[in-house]
């Protein structure tokens, strides 16, 4: 649910260019069956495309953890964001 809440606020964002200002403190996304079956891959794809197709200026600061898949769809330099920075208790 949060990944389609975040997605439509991104495109939204990027409708009126509004620039994007992420802060990241994502340890992961949920491993389990019942995540899988509720379309958690489908939910955070859906994230990652609109980053991937915001053309408004992306800045993102890790703030704690970020890791792995999760951490790419939070408008990582992988889905071409602008800068990224890592606060001092960066992990």
């Amino acid at each position: 649910n949060s990944s389609v809440k975040g997605a439509r606020f991104v495109r939204f964002c990027d409708a009126f260019n509004i620039p994007l200002l992420t802060f990241v403190d994502v340890p992961g996304f949920l491993p389990g069956t019942a995540q899988e079956h509720n379309g958690i891959i489908r939910h955070g794809a859906k994230l990652l495309f609109a980053y991937a197709e915001a053309t408004v200026p992306k800045i993102t600061v890790i703030t704690r953890k970020a890791y792995g898949g999760a951490y790419d769809v939070m408008s990582s330099k992988h889905l071409r964001g602008d800068m990224n920075y890592a606060w001092p208790t960066a992990e």
